[in-house]
C-alpha cells in the first residue's frame, strides 16, 4: 500500500534500510514500468522479500554441498529457523539470519584468502550494515570469524586481505547501528512490546517441535557421541517431527496450541540465538578444537555424517505440511476480506463480519485491517473494515478517510 501511495520505496526505518530497499526492488521496477495492478505488485514484493534470504541460503548450500556435516547444519537453520519464522516474510531478520549463515560457511570452507571470498564478505558486510538489530551480537561474531581466518591463513594477498578487513569493519559497523537503534529506538513502546514477547516463542509450534528435534540430537551427541553412527538418536528425535507433520490436525480442536501464522513472528528473537549458536558450532567443527570434542570426531566418520545430513533434510521436509496449511488458511482469510470489502461500501464494522468469528479471528491484526481492505478493493467505492471497537492504538489512516491510491487497484 505504502509503495503504491508513494510510488517509491517505503524506507521508513534507517537501521534496516538496505534489506528493505533490496526486497522492494522488483515491485519498484514494475511500478516504474507502469504496473498499477496491486495484485501483481504484491506478488513482486513477496518475490523480492523471499528472494533475498533464499539467495543467501542457496549460496550457503552450494558452498557446503560436499561436506555432509556442514550441509546438515545449513539445512537445520533452514528447517528450524527460516521455514518456521518467515511466513510473513516482511521481517528483515530473515535476510540477516541468512547472511550470517552464508558468511559463516564461506569462511569455514575457505582454504586461503581469495579476492572472490573477500568480495562476497564485503558485499555481505555492506548489506548487514543496515539490516536488523540481531547484528548487535551476530556482527561481532562474524567479525571475529573473519579475523580468525585472516590470522590462520597461510598467505595474505594484499587485495584479498584488504577486502576481508573491510568486511570486518562493516560487520562491526552494523553492530554499532544495531546498538544505536536499541538505545534510541524509533518507538520505545514497540521495543518494549518486542522485549516482552521474547519468551512467547513457545507459541510457535513449528519452531518448538523442530528445535526440540534438533536438541535431542545435540544432547545425545554430548552424552553418547558414538550413537551418532546409529539410527537411535534420530529415531527419538523424529518423534517431534512426526508431531509437527500432523500438527495441522489441531485445528479440528478448540486449542490455541497449533500452527499459527501470527505466532511465527514472535519466535524471531529466539531464532536469532539459534542461528548464532549454529554458526559457533560450525566454527568449532572447522577449528583444531574439534579434535578434542568426541561428537565432532564421531561426525568425521562417513556413516555418522550421512545420518546427520539425512536428518537435516527430514527437518526441512517436516515443516512443509504446516507451511502448506498456513498458506491455505491465509488464502482463505484474504479471500474473505476481499469479499467483505467488495460487497459493502463505507466503513464496515469488524464485529459484523466473519472475521470476528473463529477461526478467522485468530488471523486478524487490528491495526492493519483498514490497509488490507484498501489494497483488496476492486474500485474506489468499496468498503473499508474498521478495527474492533475496543482498539485504540495507532493505525495508518482513519477508516473513513482512506489514502488515495490513484490508478492502483487490485485486479484478480
Amino acid at each position: 500500500m505504502q509503495i503504491a501511495r508513494r510510488e517509491w520505496f517505503f524506507d521508513f526505518y534507517g537501521p534496516r534500510l538496505y534489506a528493505m530497499v533490496l526486497g522492494q526492488l522488483p515491485a519498484i521496477i514494475a511500478l516504474f514500468l507502469g504496473v498499477t495492478d496491486l495484485h501483481l505488485l504484491a506478488k513482486l514484493l513477496s518475490l523480492g522479500l523471499l528472494a533475498l534470504p533464499t539467495a543467501f541460503y542457496h549460496i550457503a548450500l552450494t558452498r557446503v554441498r560436499h561436506d555432509p556435516v556442514l550441509l546438515a547444519a545449513v539445512m537445520a537453520v533452514i528447517g528450524v529457523v527460516f521455514m518456521t519464522t518467515s511466513f510473513f516474510i516482511v521481517g528483515e531478520y530473515n535476510t540477516a539470519f541468512a547472511v550470517v549463515i552464508a558468511v559463516t560457511v564461506r569462511l569455514m570452507t575457505a582454504e586461503r584468502l581469495t579476492v572472490t571470498d573477500g568480495a562476497f564478505l564485503f558485499a555481505a558486510g555492506v548489506l548487514s550494515f543496515r539490516t536488523y538489530e540481531v547484528m548487535i551480537y551476530c556482527g561481532p561474531l562474524v567479525a571475529l570469524m573473519i579475523a580468525w581466518c585472516i590470522r590462520r591463513a597461510p598467505e595474505r594477498p594484499r587485495f584479498a586481505t584488504t577486502l576481508h578487513i573491510l568486511a570486518t569493519l562493516l560487520f562491526l559497523g552494523g553492530t554499532v547501528v544495531a546498538a544505536d537503534s536499541l538505545i534510541y529506538p524509533f518507538s520505545q513502546d514497540h521495543l518494549s512490546k518486542t522485549a516482552a514477547t521474547v519468551l512467547n516463542a513457545w507459541q510457535n509450534v513449528q519452531f518448538d517441535l523442530t528445535l526440540l528435534a534438533a536438541l535431542v540430537i545435540v544432547i545425545w551427541a554430548i552424552v553418547r557421541p558414538a550413537d551418532l553412527s546409529t539410527p537411535k538418536p534420530y529415531l527419538f528425535a523424529a518423534f517431534f517431527l512426526v508431531l509437527l507433520v500432523f500438527s495441522p490436525l489441531l485445528m479440528l480442536t478448540d486449542t490455541l496450541v497449533r500452527p499459527h501464522a501470527k505466532s511465527q513472528y514472535v519466535a524471531r528473537s529466539m531464532a536469532g540465538l539459534v542461528v548464532a549458536t549454529i554458526a559457533v558450532l560450525i566454527w568449532i567443527y572447522k577449528s583444531p578444537l574439534a579434535d578434542r570434542i568426541a561428537a565432532f570426531r564421531e561426525l568425521r566418520r562417513p556413516e555418522a555424517a550421512r545420518r546427520l545430513m539425512g536428518f537435516g533434510l527430514l527437518m526441512v521436509l517436516a515443516v512443509v505440511p504446516t507451511d502448506a496449511f498456513l498458506t491455505l488458511e491465509w488464502r482463505n482469510y484474504l479471500q474473505t476480506v476481499r469479499t467483505i470489502v467488495r460487497e459493502q461500501s463505507g466503513v464496515i464494522a469488524y464485529e459484523n463480519t466473519p472475521l470476528a468469528k473463529p477461526p478467522l479471528d485468530l488471523l486478524v491484526e487490528p491495526w492493519i485491517l483498514p490497509s488490507q481492505s484498501l489494497v483488496l478493493r476492486s474500485k474506489r467505492g468499496d468498503g473499508i473494515i474498521a478495527p474492533p471497537n475496543n482498539f485504540d492504538s495507532w493505525q495508518p489512516f482513519p477508516p473513513a478517510k482512506p489514502y488515495p491510491l490513484g490508478p492502483f487497484i487490485w485486479r484478480d
